[in-house]
């Protein structure tokens, strides 16, 4: 089994309980640096567990830096101009 291959060319998991189709869910640690891959039932809930081979790729998630606000910062409909003076000791 491939990645590129489409959804219906894959064996399909089944859950052992009520025979819907199981997906990924996650992969949770095993000890001695092993993984888990878990799969969960889209029916039912039931989740099994199946070894990770070692090099397996990791997917890293995204960068979460947020982009530069050029335009300063946002206005504050709640304080008036008087309010921001005595604030800021002027």
């Amino acid at each position: 089994m491939s990645g590129g291959e489409a959804p219906s060319e894959r064996a399909v998991r089944r859950c052992r309980e009520c025979g819907a189709e199981v997906r990924f869910s996650h992969r949770e640690y095993a000890g001695r640096g092993a993984q888990m891959a878990v799969f969960r039932c889209t029916r039912c809930g039931v989740t099994d567990s199946a070894p990770v081979p070692r090099d397996a790729p990791v997917a890293r998630g995204r960068s979460r830096r947020k982009a530069p606000i050029d335009e300063g910062p946002p206005e504050n409909p709640v304080l008036d101009a008087e309010t921001v003076k005595r604030l800021l000791g002027g």
